[in-house]
Order: structure tokens, then sequence, then C-alpha cells
């Protein structure tokens, strides 16, 4: 029995809802999204769990994204988030009530309004970064080096084909 996670062992063979190709041979493409998307139930799970009780991931989410680039539009945080205007307004007052996060007019137009640190928001953020940057090492950490760096490539040039097909599609 392998000493890995259960989280991190793939079973042998296709699920059974995956047909096989032509020659008779598992269709990689449909075991490889099934695969992924295991895999970010598990790792989304895990996340939730290590972030605490207190952190939502969509609250970490915008908490990195304003970490990232402070003084964000709300229109930019939900094409960043990929979430709705509605979802981001509520996440945003609830941040706000909480005192993390706190809204301000734009200088240079009065249409538009930006959301901001706190200084307990700032040092929220970084605490939780430091906490999923372990519980990210922790999660992979069964992988040797190699294999985390030939993931890593991989996962990148899917992401990449992927954008590139969505920009396709989009015309």
């Amino acid at each position: 029995m392998s000493s890995a996670p259960r989280y991190l062992r793939a079973p042998d063979s296709a699920p059974p809802s995956v047909p096989p190709n032509a020659r008779g041979e598992v269709a990689l493409g449909p075991s490889i999204v099934v695969r992924l998307l295991a895999a970010q139930n598990l790792l989304l799970g895990e996340l939730r769990r290590g972030l605490g009780p207190d952190l939502s991931l969509a609250r970490f989410d915008l908490l990195m994204q304003l970490l990232r680039e402070d003084g964000q539009t709300l229109a930019t945080l939900s094409r960043k988030m990929l979430v709705t205007a509605g979802n981001l307004t509520g996440l945003v007052d609830r941040a706000e009530r909480d005192g993390v996060v706190e809204r301000r007019p734009d200088p240079n137009d009065r249409r538009l309004t930006r959301v901001f640190l706190t200084p307990a928001g700032d040092a929220l953020a970084r605490k939780a970064q430091e906490r999923h940057s372990a519980l990210a090492e922790e999660l992979v950490g069964p992988l040797d080096r190699r294999d985390r760096e030939a993931l890593r490539h991989l996962l990148g040039r899917l992401r990449e084909s992927l954008e590139t097909h969505g920009r396709k599609e989009s015309r």
C-alpha cells in the first residue's frame, strides 16, 4: 500500500464513467479532467479546513487580491475573483463590517469606489497568506521536488491552452 495520503493517490484505472476510445484504450482527456476535478475538490476541502472556520475561501481570495493590488474597484475584483457583482458586494459588505476592508471614493472618478485593506485586514491577509503557503507545501509535500516542478509546469501549460481555447471560443 502506498504511503502517500489518500487524497494524493490516484486510482490505477479510469472510473467506469470514462469510456474507452475506438482502440479500446482509456480516453485520456476525460480521465485527466475527472482527476483534476477530484483533486480540486479535495484541495478545496483541505484549504477550507486549513484556513479555519473564521476565514472562508471567498474572503481569503478577496484579501489576497487586495494584498497583491490594494485599492481595486468592485468591477475589477469581480472579474479577478470570478464572482458576480452581487456576491462580491455582499462579501465586501461583511468584510467592511468586520473591519478588514474599507471602501473609498476614487479621487479621479466620482462614479467609482475602490476597496482597500485596513491595517487589521492587512495583518489578517499576511497571516492567511503564510498559513496558505504552509498548507500548500504540506499538501504537495508527499510529491518529490521533481514531480512538483513537472506538475507545476504541466498545469501552467494546461492553463495557457485553456485560456487560448477560451479566447478562440469567444470570437
